[in-house]
């Protein structure tokens, strides 16, 4: 099982002066997960997220890594691929630059955005943003492997033009999907997509199925250029130390803390004050019912979800019984989310080492 680290950028709402710092320490933190034996970092792209998610350019943090790593890998977690967000050459251009930088070690994963501020913001019709995923998607693909590649979609069109760089990994680096349950699983599947099981409640027990789902599928992909990453990585948030009881609470306080901000601008600045029908999932799911109870009860929120395990929080030993869970589950990678709710830099380093020593070894 391989592992991985993920970040949202999370920096203070209330004391923007932090952003430096928050950036400069998040390539710190790729180094030292480097040095100590990890295999991923996957950036996610937002933007106008007060707060939640400060990572606009996620391009631009992996460049200042790739120069002072040598084997982490660089997984874009999600990279916004409707073109209205960004135009398909120029997510290849950047894919291809830092492939080239790295020495070939990029992932692409991909995503249309759940919230409202981005999907206005770029004047994104929210009923045509997976038609518009998809359609990107492809296009990325078939710049990253092909010269002279003629766009003529509903959303895209373009003379036969070849991007540069070209990349290293042929036809192209790994692709990836995020989703959550066996459909989205089935479907990714069938396009070949590596998947990720981006979220709080994907525990180990839940993904049985969905594991299930694409193990079914993969066999008759049908794969974009050609190329099958056949792999599966879960998620959760997650913070190991010596120190017990306060570790615990720290992570469990701080995810509260995180999945809370994430909510609010999930739910918050639709039309009409609900989420349009291509959307009609987040109001009614599992983000609306976070929402409402944490605002209820935040440290009852927090303590269910150590005692459910959504939370991986504790020793190397309370550690290592969720991630057994995670390789019984038979996923391929685990992310782990350390940086939720603008924990202190010196615990995500902490237990970035600590996991690297004591708990990759045994589960690689």
């Amino acid at each position: 099982m391989k592992f991985g680290l993920f970040y949202e950028m999370y920096v203070p709402p209330e004391d923007h002066a932090e952003e430096a710092r928050v950036v400069r320490q998040t390539v710190d933190q790729i180094v030292h997960a480097d040095k100590h034996g990890w295999d991923y970092v996957w950036l996610t792209e937002h933007h106008f997220l007060r707060g939640f998610s400060h990572m606009s350019a996620p391009e631009v943090v992996f460049g200042a890594a790739a120069y002072a790593t040598q084997h982490i890998r660089f997984g874009f977690g999600l990279a916004l691929t409707p073109p209205q967000y960004n135009h398909p050459v120029r997510i290849a251009e950047r894919v291809a630059m830092l492939d080239c930088l790295s020495g070939g070690r990029v992932d692409l994963g991909s995503g249309r955005s759940t919230t409202p501020a981005e999907l206005y913001g770029f004047g994104l019709d929210p009923e045509t943003s997976r038609a518009q995923w998809d359609e990107g998607l492809e296009a990325v693909a078939q710049l990253l492997a092909g010269e002279n590649v003629a766009l003529d979609g509903e959303f895209v069109k373009m003379p036969p033009r070849t991007t540069y760089p070209r990349p290293v990994q042929q036809p192209h680096p790994p692709l990836w999907v995020g989703g959550v349950g066996p459909g989205n699983a089935e479907r990714a599947a069938k396009r070949g997509l590596g998947m990720l099981f981006f979220a709080i409640k994907a525990d180990p027990g839940s993904l049985t199925a969905s594991i299930a789902a694409y193990q079914e599928n993969i066999g008759q992909a049908e794969p974009i250029c050609g190329a099958v990453n056949n792999q599966t990585a879960g998620f959760v948030n997650g913070l190991c130390g010596y120190d017990r009881d306060p570790v615990r609470s720290l992570a469990a306080a701080k995810t509260v803390e995180h999945t809370f901000a994430g909510n609010l601008h999930m739910l918050n600045g639709w039309p009409g004050g609900t989420p349009t029908p291509s959307y009609a999932h987040v109001g009614a799911g599992e983000t609306k019912m976070f929402y409402d109870a944490i605002k209820a009860d935040p440290q009852g929120v927090a303590d269910s979800l150590l005692e459910g395990g959504f939370v991986m929080a504790g020793t190397p030993e309370d550690c290592a019984k969720t991630l057994d869970g995670f390789r019984q589950a038979g996923v391929d990678q685990v992310i782990i989310h350390m940086q939720m709710g603008n924990v202190p830099h010196e615990r995500i380093m902490e237990s970035i080492e600590i996991i690297g020593r004591e708990l990759i070894p045994s589960f690689r």
